[in-house]
């Protein structure tokens, strides 16, 4: 993955990652391995042949061409010479290669994607974050929705945005009730990953419906169910091992609360120092 010096990714890099992001929801079993193998071995591609690319994945070279086709190139051609033409101005050094190379210690190549995953995620966010925090803040109750694997997003999510939003509530998968009581002056801010939760789904199809506002932070723009959302935030969640990471999704997280905390200061200090004081009060922190 080619980078610049100043730690954004270069132009060919955003692209391909907003059209993936736009694709994903659409894209078959076999798009997905091409994808994921893209991910990780982009600096590759100008190197590659339809053949030998499909080779190494494994897959047939009719899937690879269909892949770019999906993603919203011409054909594999295009985004060949896209990647040709990115490696031709590319100025890396042999240092920058030699601390970006791979290795074969999945620890290392954790790190390495996860690292991408953030510089993709922030390319794709750029313009999306500020209306969305918005919208939260000014929100009179912010119903927090996450199951399944998403569940953890959302708590963690739901813990920072109550030290600058009162109206925040974390909705249990288990009773979902609460969704019902959703109207125009309320959002909704589901977490969606992998493997997608059902109940995620019809639930923000009823609070859509309700006329409460979508914030949906997802892993791509292609989904159906992003057609219901208000804002879709995207975070890329490639990862090597196991599971699809989590890091990006958290940083994103992360960074909506502190978009939403500036949205008002002066209220969000107000609340932080109430809640200051409600933990010195019962002596909850140590030191």
């Amino acid at each position: 993955m080619m980078e610049l010096e100043t730690g954004e990714l270069r132009p060919f890099e955003q692209e391909f990652a907003s059209r993936a992001a736009d694709a994903r929801g659409q894209l078959s079993g076999n798009d997905e391995r091409i994808l994921q193998y893209l991910q990780k071995s982009l600096d590759d591609l100008p190197f590659h042949t339809a053949d030998s690319l499909a080779q190494s994945i494994g897959v047939s070279r009719a899937a690879v061409v269909r892949f770019a086709r999906r993603i919203g190139y011409a054909g594999f051609t295009e985004l060949q010479l896209a990647s040709r033409q990115a490696l031709r101005t590319a100025r890396e050094s042999p240092l920058a290669r030699f601390e970006t190379a791979r290795s074969g210690s999945l620890l290392e190549q954790k790190a390495i994607q996860d690292s991408r995953n953030v510089l993709a995620t922030q390319a794709l966010v750029k313009g999306v974050v500020e209306p969305a925090a918005k919208s939260i803040a000014q929100a009179s109750r912010v119903f927090v929705l996450g199951a399944r694997m998403s569940y953890a997003l959302a708590v963690h999510f739901h813990r920072l945005l109550t030290d600058v939003h009162d109206g925040a509530h974390l909705v249990d998968p288990a009773f979902p009730d609460v969704v019902a009581g959703a109207g125009p002056n309320d959002v909704l801010v589901a977490c969606l990953f992998r493997r997608y939760s059902r109940l995620t789904v019809q639930l923000i199809t009823t609070a859509r419906d309700s006329g409460a506002h979508i914030v949906l932070v997802t892993d791509g723009r292609g989904h159906d169910f992003a057609a219901n959302a208000d804002h879709v935030l995207v975070a890329v969640a490639s990862g090597p091992a196991l599971y699809d990471s989590m890091v990006a999704p958290l940083w994103l997280l992360e960074s909506l609360v502190a978009e939403v905390a500036a949205v008002d200061p002066a209220r969000s200090r107000a609340r932080l120092q109430t809640i200051e004081r409600f933990a010195e009060d019962y002596r909850l922190l140590m030191g």
